[in-house]
């Protein structure tokens, strides 16, 4: 199943946070954006050349509004992780597969079609799993970093849909990321430049830390667009949870983080949310 490829997405993802976190003292957060896009647009574009495809489209606009929307949803999030403790931030940005359950309950209802509601209970599961791994909590005067948060898991979830009408359109998922990565290298480079004051010192020491960004920043974007413009939306919405699970294995073992009891209990409600929504969705292929 297509939707499989967001296991894929989260590991990279989870990857590519660990180089982002190393990094972190080196390099700023527009900074980041820029390389990992850049990467992106060198690798997508070098291997469109070798297969002899095009990166012309005729929907241009919709590439535009995936883009803009997905890059402004990291950036959201980012400015949150400097206001609020990380494991809010993280919660709150992973609204965004609650935020796709609306959309498509919305959708149903429109084309009066049977509503899933297994895969809905297994995404409402999993986001109970998400709560008792980080353990969200803020005070009275975070609730900006709050609103930001909250914001990039709402508009995330526009931009996994918008990727889904470009899979529609027989849109390579390639061609989705090359376009992405294009947008972030231009906005990361501007707001470098304008609020960071320009590029910092490439070294031997830092520069792996770019490197593993930007690889892991292509596969896990790529990864992202098969599963959401090829896959089941629910079934890769409740799959995206696997990336807290990743994440807290790969803290505790690059940076020595503990795991806690709620933390284990948490890692495997999402499992089992996961596993249940997997096999519903392949009783739901065998039946149709």
């Amino acid at each position: 199943m297509k939707s499989l490829w967001m296991l894929s997405a989260s590991f990279f993802f989870s990857l590519m946070a660990v180089f982002v976190k190393m990094a972190g003292d080196d390099f700023g957060s527009f900074e980041l954006i820029f390389y990992r896009s850049l990467a992106g647009v060198v690798l997508i574009y070098g291997f469109v050349r070798l297969k002899g495809y095009t990166i012309v489209t005729p929907h241009l606009f919709g590439h535009f509004k995936r883009s803009f929307i997905g890059t402004v949803s990291m950036s959201l999030w980012f400015v949150s992780l400097t206001m609020l403790p990380v494991g809010t931030s993280m919660t709150l940005n992973y609204t965004s597969p609650l935020f796709m359950s609306v959309f498509m309950v919305i959708f149903l209802l429109l084309k009066k079609q049977p509503m899933p509601w297994g895969l809905l209970g297994c995404i409402l599961l999993g986001f109970v799993g998400v709560c008792l791994v980080l353990q969200p909590s803020f005070s009275s005067g975070e609730m900006l970093g709050a609103m930001l948060a909250l914001g990039s898991g709402f508009l995330g979830s526009v931009a996994y849909w918008q990727i889904k009408e470009l899979g529609q359109l027989k849109e390579p998922s390639w061609r989705i990321v090359f376009y992405f990565t294009l947008f972030g290298t231009v906005y990361g480079l501007l707001g470098n430049f304008f609020l960071e004051g320009g590029l910092s010192p490439v070294t031997t020491s830092n520069v792996i830390y770019l490197l593993g960004i930007a690889l892991c920043a292509t596969l896990a974007q790529c990864s992202l667009t098969l599963a959401f413009g090829q896959g089941n939306v629910l079934l890769s919405s409740c799959l995206q949870f696997s990336a807290i699970i990743i994440a807290e294995l790969m803290g505790w073992f690059f940076f020595s983080d503990t795991l806690s009891l709620a933390t284990e209990v948490g890692i495997a409600v999402i499992m089992v949310a996961a596993v249940c929504a997997t096999m519903l969705t392949k009783r739901q292929q065998k039946k149709a």
